[in-house]
């Protein structure tokens, strides 16, 4: 291990009898990182095993070279950040293993609500066995993840709380273990504290999860955003999660039971979505506004779901795409290659929806390619077709209930048995 100090290279001894690579009783390592000046360079080189992480507290860049990686024989991070301007690159890090639950993140990046961190990026490299997150960031501003591989953790590959103007990108997580005691899990998540008001802790916002692989989520979702505003997440593939991305509110403060801040400014498109049919029930992509009933008053969801590719989803209270509690949201030109019981779903409380231009090959199940479930909803269901043999569906377009006030024009829902349901509601042609 060595520490560049501009044009100068500073080496760091062990301790006198420590093997090369143990962890000192001085810690030389950190030593070395704590020396560094202000803009500088650390080299890691070798295996270091240790037991505490280690702590970045100064703007530089931590490059792991060949053959350099931290292992860790406790459960606890590999690396901390509480600096701004840091680069970290190639990080090799390997926890103790993500098949129980525990609290050690690969590496985490700690700004405050009164004092978030600003231009952190972490490029190339790998992180596995971690007992929680892969790569775990709290408010920090401009925050960079790019080329990184996580696999094996018990909680998320990458979890991001009141981060903004930042972006996840080219990044592989694979096999999140989720262990007895925890009850979700994620491929990547974008989320907020909902312990606290957003006047007190912020959304995340204009982050963008471009181009990522997420697989092995089998009990929760892929990529999330809980209350996010101006998320996009697009061109990701996304294979083997229950649900492939969830775009929800978050939890209202001080009560676990009900929401108040809904995702805004949503886009979500090109992504590719296949789920097993081993797992449970979950749709391909899921956007859900604030509240529990129809009619709700609570903050809706806005954005759009396009040109996203989802095979596989659904099943009892899910589709390949579900929308709920949503305000003027757009659903279009998507592809539900297949799916069980409903291929769109038009749950309740969605007040100018639109869904328009959607394909739809296969529906299993109760086999509905576009179902209205509920009430509560208006707008316009136009040029959607059902792209499949004749009567393969069973009904192309379905109302659940009289409270629904929609345009209906140009679909095409020849294939089906039943090509609408009305059960009332109010349609204009």
């Amino acid at each position: 291990m060595t520490a560049a100090l501009g044009a100068a290279a500073l080496g760091v001894a062990l301790r006198p009898g420590a093997a090369e690579g143990e962890e000192p009783r001085t810690d030389s390592l950190q030593d070395a990182v704590d020396a560094t000046r202000d803009g500088g360079t650390v080299v890691i080189d070798r295996v270091w095993n240790r037991s505490r992480p280690l702590l970045v507290r100064r703007r530089l860049t931590l490059r792991f070279a060949s053959g350099g990686a931290l292992r860790m024989t406790a459960d606890d991070h590999g690396i901390v950040i509480t600096a701004s301007g840091v680069r970290v690159v190639a990080p090799v890090i390997e926890g103790i293993g993500a098949s129980k639950r525990g609290s050690g993140h690969g590496i985490v990046v700690r700004g405050t609500r009164d004092a978030p961190l600003d231009d952190v990026r972490i490029s190339g490299g790998t992180l596995k066995r971690l007992p929680s997150d892969g790569v775990h960031v709290e408010y920090c501003d401009r925050f960079v993840l790019e080329r990184t591989v996580v696999s094996s953790v018990g909680y998320a590959g990458v979890l991001l709380l009141g981060v903004v103007d930042s972006v996840v990108q080219d990044t592989v997580v694979s096999d999140v273990r989720q262990p007895a005691g925890l009850v979700n899990s994620y491929g990547i998540t974008v989320t907020r504290d909902a312990s606290a008001t957003v006047a007190v802790a912020r959304r995340s916002s204009r982050v963008r999860i471009l181009r990522n692989r997420v697989s092995g989520v089998p009990l929760w979702e892929g990529i999330d955003t809980h209350a996010g505003d101006a998320i996009e997440i697009r061109d990701n593939t996304v294979t083997g999660c229950r649900v492939g991305i969830a775009a929800v509110p978050s939890k209202a403060v001080g009560d676990r039971s009900a929401t108040d801040v809904a995702p805004t400014k949503l886009s979500i498109t090109g992504n590719r979505i296949t789920r097993s049919a081993s797992l449970a029930a979950g749709s391909g992509i899921l956007v859900s506004g604030s509240g529990m009933t129809v009619g709700s008053s609570l903050p809706r969801a806005t954005g759009s779901v396009s040109g996203n590719t989802v095979t596989g989803a659904g099943g009892t209270g899910s589709a390949g795409v579900l929308v709920k509690l949503t305000r003027g949201f757009v659903v279009a030109d998507n592809t539900v290659a297949s799916s069980v019981d409903d291929a769109i779903r038009v749950e309740h409380s969605n007040s100018a929806v639109t869904v328009r231009d959607n394909r739809i090959t296969k529906v299993t199940g109760d086999s509905v390619a576009i179902d209205v479930r509920s009430g509560g909803n208006d707008g316009t269901v136009v040029r959607n077709r059902i792209d499949a043999p004749a009567r393969s569906v069973r009904v192309g377009l379905r109302f659940g209930t009289r409270d629904n006030r929609f345009l209906v024009r140009g679909n095409d829902f020849s294939a089906a048995v039943t090509r609408e349901f009305a059960h009332g509601a109010s349609i204009r042609r």
